[in-house]
């Protein structure tokens, strides 16, 4: 899949321009950099452990597969610099051609501004544009923002049945919802 059919800019409420793209190989410090800086609440409830990812999972995460994964980010211009603040990604696991799992995390300081919701927006747009069918994932339960998200967008949500403090989230790509039908951009 193309760069550029993920690229487009969204204007938060506050009037910030927020980039949102596909992520690429050179994105690694901005994506180590945006982990480094999540708090210890918000890298528990997106990878479900207290422990901080290496060097080498966050070189994987920007050196993605196109063909198994997708991973769009939300950057800003801050003093100059760009400055990661989200990322939404999928990806599909061995043996899967249709369906891959999806996750999100959003800078503690942009969590409740929206952001979420034109990250995750995207992702689903990506997905469908290269031919996926289904988009899965879990969440701690007692992520009722994520939970709220994803119904919002269309998942499925019920209680993980393997397990007492997970949700399972699950959206069908070939039934559109106007939520999901393309994020809402300015410019």
């Amino acid at each position: 899949m193309p760069a550029e059919a993920v690229r487009h800019v969204w204007e938060a409420k506050d009037g910030t321009s927020v980039l949102l793209r596909a992520i690429v190989p050179d994105d690694f410090e901005l994506e180590r950099d945006f982990v480094n800086g999540l708090s210890r609440s918000t890298g528990y409830k997106r990878l479900m452990s207290g422990r901080r990812p290496t060097s080498d999972e966050m070189h994987r995460w920007t050196h993605i597969d196109p063909q198994r994964e997708g991973a769009v980010i939300a950057v800003v211009v801050t003093d100059g610099r760009e400055q990661q603040i989200g990322v939404a990604r999928y990806a599909m696991e061995p043996g899967q051609h249709d369906a891959a799992e999806c996750a999100i995390v959003i800078s503690d300081a942009w969590q409740g501004r929206g952001l979420g919701t034109q990250l995750l927006s995207s992702l689903i747009t990506l997905a469908r544009q290269s031919g996926l069918t289904r988009l899965y994932g879990t969440t701690l339960a007692d992520n009722q923002g994520m939970v709220r998200l994803a119904q919002r967008l269309g998942f499925q949500a019920s209680y993980d049945p393997n397990s007492t403090f997970l949700w399972a989230l699950s959206l069908e790509l070939t039934r559109r919802t106007n939520q999901t039908q393309s994020p809402s951009y300015s410019r």
